[in-house]
C-alpha cells in the first residue's frame, strides 16, 4: 500500500479499532428483538461513520473526483457491514456474557445504506 493509501484510509482504520475496542467491552449484552431500541441507533450510527469515512477515504484518494458506484461504494458496503458482522461474531465468541444479535447486525447494515444515501447527497456521487 503506498503512503498516499496510508494517509487516506488512516481513518477508517482508527475507527474499525475503536469500534473493535467497543465490541469487546465485557458487560451483559442480551439481544433485543426490537429495531428501535437505543442501542440499535448506536449500531446506525458506528458503522454509517464507518461507511462514510470509507468513501471519504475513496474521495480523496481519488484526488476529489467522484466515487465509483463499482467497486468503490461496493466495497465500502461490504467493508463496513462485514465487520458489524466480524464484531458480531467476536462477541458471541470471545466474549462471556455477549451474544450475536441479528438485530444489530440489521441496524448496522441500515445505518451503512444510509451514510451512502448521505454521501451521495453531499457529494453528488
Amino acid at each position: 500500500m503506498s503512503e498516499r493509501s496510508l494517509r487516506n484510509f488512516s481513518l477508517p482504520v482508527i475507527w474499525a479499532v475503536i469500534l473493535i475496542y467497543l465490541s469487546s467491552t465485557t458487560g451483559l449484552n442480551l439481544p433485543d428483538m426490537n429495531l428501535m431500541q437505543p442501542d440499535k441507533f448506536f449500531h446506525a450510527g458506528a458503522y454509517g461513520l464507518f461507511t462514510l469515512l470509507i468513501l471519504r477515504s475513496y474521495y480523496l484518494y481519488n484526488g476529489k473526483q467522484k466515487v465509483t458506484w463499482m467497486p468503490q461504494v461496493l466495497i465500502a458496503f461490504l467493508v463496513s457491514s462485514g465487520w458489524g458482522f466480524l464484531m458480531e461474531l467476536m462477541q458471541h465468541n470471545f466474549f462471556p456474557g455477549r451474544f450475536f444479535d441479528y438485530m444489530d447486525e440489521i441496524a448496522n447494515i441500515i445505518g451503512t445504506i444510509l451514510s451512502i444515501g448521505l454521501f451521495k447527497l453531499l457529494l453528488k456521487l
